[in-house]
């Protein structure tokens, strides 16, 4: 029971939580910082109220307090680097065990294709589960080596909940990348459709908010046809300081989740039924 999944423990766990520890690092240095940093906020606000700068930091970003330092600056790092984590999951689930010969071996023990599939997602989503709670960790550890940081009430919670939301943004562009796999079978057409998929839904989500000021329902349109408009970590984070915890978008969640259960639900069939696929294994 559970080979394949505590065998991708082992093996994935450095590359899977790469990015984790980056974001900590980042976190810690960050809240490290502020009271250095602090001076000069009124002069930098000027700047992030630029429109190429709201269009990367979200509408109305404000620099005024250590919470807005950790959102503005890790959720950037974090959607460029697990660009790069969630296709190689993609990759390295299916495709890259058919080129190297590894799946057939794997499906000769009386194993389901599906159920080889999914203890290696559950792998990567155990390991990545750290990017919250070591980003928030280290957060209070920053906090707690230099006095004179003061977070909101709701100022780290509402950052924990802002990596959760995001974090499942993660997942479910992973279990889309899956889903190509199953598909095409191959790691080139992985690669590239996974790819146009990230990197074109950052590129919508990012232009609508520089055409936001000349046509807002433009941007509206290229907005919600991108996925990283949902669960957007600075929003959240910002909403639920102010506004308290029922700022949280539920509803969003609840989409974002339906749309990678959807693709994870299908790439198990499709992986259990080979239907037209070029590659054969076992």
């Amino acid at each position: 029971m559970l080979e394949i999944y505590l065998k991708q423990l082992r093996k994935k766990w450095l590359a899977y939580s790469a990015v984790s520890f980056v974001t900590a690092l980042f976190s810690f240095f960050m809240v490290v910082i502020w009271p250095s940093f602090e001076p000069y906020v009124e002069s930098l606000q000027e700047m992030m109220e630029l429109p190429i700068y709201q269009a990367l930091l979200g509408e109305g970003a404000a620099l005024t307090t250590v919470e807005s330092l950790l959102t503005m600056e890790l959720f950037i790092i974090s959607d460029i680097f697990f660009m790069g984590v969630i296709l190689l999951v993609g990759v390295q689930s299916i495709t890259r065990e058919v080129d190297s010969g590894s799946l057939d071996f794997m499906l000769s023990f009386p194993i389901r294709r599906s159920r080889f599939l999914l203890e290696k997602l559950f792998a990567f989503i155990t390991i990545s589960a750290t990017y919250p709670i070591f980003t928030v960790g280290a957060a209070i550890i920053g906090s707690l080596f230099v006095p004179g940081v003061d977070f909101h009430p709701r100022g780290l919670p509402a950052f924990f909940l802002g990596l959760f939301g995001r974090w499942v943004l993660y997942l479910t562009l992973t279990c889309l990348v899956i889903f190509i796999s199953t598909v095409f079978m191959d790691t080139s057409k992985t690669l590239g459709f996974g790819g146009l998929l990230i990197g074109v839904s950052w590129i919508l989500d990012t232009l609508a908010g520089i055409i936001r000021i000349a046509d807002e329902g433009i941007a509206d349109i290229l907005q919600y046809t991108s996925l990283y408009y949902y669960l957007d970590g600075i929003s959240i984070t910002d909403d639920i300081i102010k506004d308290g915890y029922g700022a949280f978008p539920f509803l969003q969640l609840v989409f974002i989740l339906a749309i990678g259960v959807g693709a994870i639900l299908l790439a198990l069939f499709l992986f259990d039924n080979p239907i037209r696929q070029k590659r054969e294994f076992k």
